[in-house]
């Protein structure tokens, strides 16, 4: 009896005077950067659901979500000081002038990009001459928007303005303020335009097949730190997983994360269901014309496959090994 006394003052004494005993004997998490460029609803709940719920820390990883404005968070995984990204468009861009990145999960099957008019235009014919919201010339948007006027019978060149107008913010509060006749619009803005009475003229999706956000990383990461990828991507499906399966809980998130009202939540819920990837997978045909695109922007003229940047064969051993829902 003494002896057990003895031995459990003991382990007492070593407990107190090393209160990191029993932490230290969990492996300690890897530290992981996923840098953003915009709060996007499509993708962000995504991210944020899998560090809420400890999806991420289940598979060993301290994930940290920065927000780095558009062309720093590319240029941060290119550089090391991020280990994923998640602006498909300018990961492409920079793909096609030579930086070494993969694309190997993806979030949205399709872009959330929707036209909005002013009320009294109901047709793209009746843009003709008229003021229309874009972005960079060249850039993922514009390219879609010109894609849709000449299927709606004008050329973007000649018979209508294009202004370029930064992001979805100014160019909602362009079209309110009636400075435009139209204007792409991106969730939530395009729910608001909708219940404010502006004319939904076109979704791209129904011109354009390309693919949306997507998850990124360096060449030499899938080489050297494959497991790394695979856990990230592992969290990321479970988080996708979560989503479709739990509407009231992410409403609420999305409530509160982007500060909206329950209706408009709502949509933008059934909004992101709709464009959830099907387990991640990448579709390259989707991809391709976003290459073709960034590289008539650029004005290069060999081909370049989307085969070279599209690497999905570590979602694959993921999808593989099973486990997707625990």
């Amino acid at each position: 009896m003494t002896k057990r006394i003895l031995s459990s003052l003991l382990v007492l004494f070593f407990i107190l005077i090393c209160p990191n005993f029993a932490v230290a004997q969990e492996p300690a998490l890897q530290n992981v950067v996923v840098s953003y460029p915009s709060k996007s609803i499509t993708s962000f709940p995504i991210l944020e659901t899998a560090r809420q719920k400890g999806f991420f820390q289940q598979q060993g990883l301290n994930v940290n979500l920065v927000y780095m404005r558009g062309g720093l968070d590319i240029k941060a995984v290119v550089t090391g000081d991020a280990d994923f990204g998640t602006a498909t468009t300018t990961a492409i861009t920079a793909f096609i002038a030579g930086a070494p990145l993969r694309i190997v999960c993806s979030y949205n099957s399709h872009v959330d990009q929707v036209l909005y008019s002013q009320p009294k235009y109901r047709t793209i014919a009746q843009l003709k001459g008229l003021a229309i919201g874009s972005v960079n010339p060249g850039g993922l948007v514009d390219m879609l928007l010109r894609r849709v006027l000449l299927a709606g019978g004008l050329n973007p060149g000649r018979d209508v303005v294009l202004l370029g107008m930064g992001g979805t913010p100014e160019r909602y509060t362009a079209l309110k303020a009636g400075n435009i006749a139209a204007s792409m619009l991106s969730s939530p803005h395009s729910f608001r335009a909708e219940k404010d009475g502006f004319y939904k003229l076109a979704a791209t999706r129904d011109y354009v097949d390309v693919s949306g956000t997507a998850v990124v990383a360096h060449a030499d990461r899938m080489k050297k730190q494959p497991e790394i990828i695979k856990k990230f991507i592992r969290a990321s499906l479970r988080s996708m997983a979560y989503l479709r399966e739990n509407k009231s809980e992410t409403t609420q998130m999305i409530m509160r994360e982007f500060a909206m009202d329950h209706e408009i939540a709502t949509m933008a819920y059934n909004q992101l269901l709709d464009l959830l990837s099907p387990e991640g997978r990448l579709r390259p045909d989707a991809f391709q014309l976003m290459v073709d695109f960034a590289r008539a922007a650029q004005k290069v003229e060999r081909p370049i496959s989307a085969a070279q940047l599209v690497d999905g064969s570590l979602l694959d051993e993921v999808l593989r090994e099973g486990g997707i829902r625990r």
